[in-house]
């Protein structure tokens, strides 16, 4: 078995792998990028590049365009992206690209696996583990093999399914439902949830529900997948005991969530502890092996291409100049659905807002696009901006945008929190006009409406509720 030393090896060529890979050879570190499948990870491949692509690509479809079409451009562009990424990753001054499957022989050793089945042994002064998440199967009675989709092979059909079954709620379901449904396809969500976006508050779900309603994609919460019938392609929906019959189903999605990726990386043999929630990490990616970082959906706070990315960030900090402090928590996560409309969301949940502070310190604030002179140019009836504050001090909590560019809109909310930039600042800034930006000003307004003409009030409230609990 061949032997060899690097001062630096990533497992994993996705989102955060690549940042720390790059970022430690762009400042001179020599550095080894294991991958065992393509180059870009879920991101590039079977996430947010080809999802995105196809979201965009549906937005603009007439009926009578040719749907075939469509799905070749997803997969054209998302097979472009790799074949330059991994060009690239391979021309990197400092980095060596290795194909294959890593697992840990000891605390910084790993045994690598290439194509051919060859076994090299690699050990390092620094590991960072970045290997992501696959998706949760689903065991459906009677379907087969070739109707089941999941993210992963979804972007390699050539046709449109006739009627496509979504097994979820969440944002992968969400945002193909409303993908393929305005390609033509007959969209069915089956979700045990008991709404749609679940872990969003419950005015998202009061306000993409009418959404999918008008597309026509019919949704059964609260239900299961009980059978396939190949002969009739007919799926059974079970809802406590009643049946539901869903008749001509030719493809099955599966979106129930991810399964990290470290069942198979041998960490008992590094000792390297983890759990259900993932890999064990401080807030700059450190396990309890020194030397040795995981970051993205190995971790507990990680699932997203841009929390990756950030993790990764931090972790080539660490290595690259250790002799800067390591304090502080991980920078805030904002989350962003593109469904239609979009979702956006950053801050603390309501269960932290809950154990923070007293119900009597947060206020929630509420516009709705409608009411901005930009959503009634545009016709915007179904959005909103939500954001809970602590009252007198205007300190934000907590923000959820639904709406155009919900997306883009919560950057703004994300420096704000992280700065601690209050809403009595928001009041005095100027908006371009008319933005729906302008919403932000609505709810700056509305607070200091609330709040200045009952000043002695709202002081003696936050005095008393402050520390109460």
């Amino acid at each position: 078995m061949n032997s060899k030393h690097y001062s630096n090896i990533v497992i994993g060529a996705g989102s955060g792998g690549m940042t720390v890979a790059i970022g430690l050879a762009n400042l001179g570190k020599q550095v080894a990028l294991i991958e065992a499948h393509h180059v870009g990870g879920d991101c590039t491949n079977v996430g947010c590049v080809p999802s995105k692509t196809l979201i965009h690509l549906a937005a603009d479809y007439r009926p009578g365009d040719s749907v075939e079409a469509v799905l070749a451009e997803v997969t054209r562009k998302r097979d472009a992206l790799r074949e330059k990424e991994t060009e690239e990753v391979k021309q990197i001054e400092n980095l060596t690209f290795i194909q294959g499957k890593a697992a840990f022989a000891g605390p910084k050793q790993l045994h690598v696996t290439g194509p051919n089945g060859d076994v090299q042994a690699l050990s390092a002064d620094t590991i960072t583990i970045a290997t992501g998440a696959r998706p949760r199967m689903l065991d459906i009675p009677g379907l087969s093999a070739n109707r089941l989709l999941t993210n992963e092979s979804l972007f390699d059909l050539t046709a449109p399914p006739r009627h496509l079954a979504v097994i979820g709620a969440g944002i992968i379901a969400v945002e193909l439902a409303f993908a393929f449904s305005k390609l033509g396809t007959q969209v069915t969500l089956i979700a045990l949830d008991p709404r749609v976006l679940p872990t969003y508050p419950l005015e998202v779900s009061e306000a993409i529900q009418p959404e999918l309603d008008r597309r026509g994609i019919v949704t059964y919460y609260n239900a299961t997948s009980d059978s396939y019938d190949e002969t009739t392609q007919t799926l059974c929906v079970r809802s406590g005991e009643e049946k539901f019959p869903l008749e001509s189903v030719d493809k099955v999605l599966l979106a129930v969530g991810r399964v990290r990726n470290i069942d198979q990386l041998n960490l008992e043999k590094a000792g390297i502890a983890h759990d259900k929630n993932g890999i064990r990490v401080d807030s700059f990616g450190r396990t309890s092996v020194p030397g040795v970082y995981a970051i993205g959906d190995v971790t507990p706070t990680s699932a997203f291409t841009h929390s990756a990315n950030a993790q990764g960030r931090r972790v080539v900090q660490r290595i690259a100049f250790p002799w800067l402090p390591a304090r502080g928590p991980e920078p805030l996560f904002p989350t962003a659905t593109f469904s239609d409309p979009e979702v956006a969301t950053v801050g603390l949940s309501p269960k932290q807002i809950a154990e923070k502070c007293h119900p009597e310190l947060v206020r929630r604030l509420r516009i709705d696009f409608k009411d901005t002179d930009r959503g009634y140019t545009d016709g915007v009836e179904n959005g909103f901006i939500l954001v809970d504050v602590v009252r007198l001090t205007g300190t934000i909590l907590s923000v959820t945008i639904v709406g155009p560019r919900a997306s883009e809109m919560i950057s703004f909310f994300t420096l704000a929190i992280s700065r601690r930039i209050s809403l009595y600042q928001f009041y005095r800034l100027v908006y371009p006009y008319p933005t729906f930006s302008s919403g932000i000003l609505k709810i700056a307004d509305t607070f200091m409406r609330e709040t200045l003409p009952s000043l002695p009030r709202e002081l003696a409230a936050y005095l008393k509720y402050r520390f109460a609990r």
